[in-house]
C-alpha cells in the first residue's frame, strides 16, 4: 500500500538542549496569534510561525532538557504578534498528562 506516496517530507534543523545556554532555536521569523476562540485557545499562524513553535517544541522534547523547562513566548517577539496573548511552552513528565 502506497499511502504515504503523495505526503511530502516537512524538515526542521533544530539544536539540540544546551544545559549552558537552555532552550534555543534559530527562529524563520514567522507570525503567530495566541487568543481565545469560540471553543478555546486558537494558535492562528502563517507556515513559518508554525514552523517556529514546532522548534520551540522539538528543543523542549530533546532528551538533555530536564522536567520544567520551558519559554515564555511574549506578544512582539518572533514568533508572536503584538496582538497575541502570552505562551508558555514547558516539559513536562507523565505526572503533567
Amino acid at each position: 500500500m502506497l499511502q504515504n506516496a503523495c505526503v511530502s517530507e516537512v524538515r526542521l534543523t533544530v539544536t539540540g538542549y544546551d544545559p549552558a545556554r537552555g532552550a534555543v532555536i534559530q527562529p524563520e521569523g514567522g507570525d503567530v496569534v495566541v487568543r481565545h476562540g469560540g471553543s478555546g485557545i486558537e494558535i492562528l499562524a502563517d507556515p513559518a510561525g508554525l514552523r517556529d513553535l514546532a522548534r520551540w517544541c522539538l528543543v523542549l522534547a530533546d532528551e538533555q532538557a530536564p522536567d520544567g523547562t520551558h519559554v515564555h513566548l511574549e506578544p512582539g517577539t518572533e514568533p508572536l504578534a503584538t496582538t497575541s496573548m502570552p505562551l508558555l511552552i514547558s516539559r513536562e513528565g507523565h505526572r503533567a498528562i
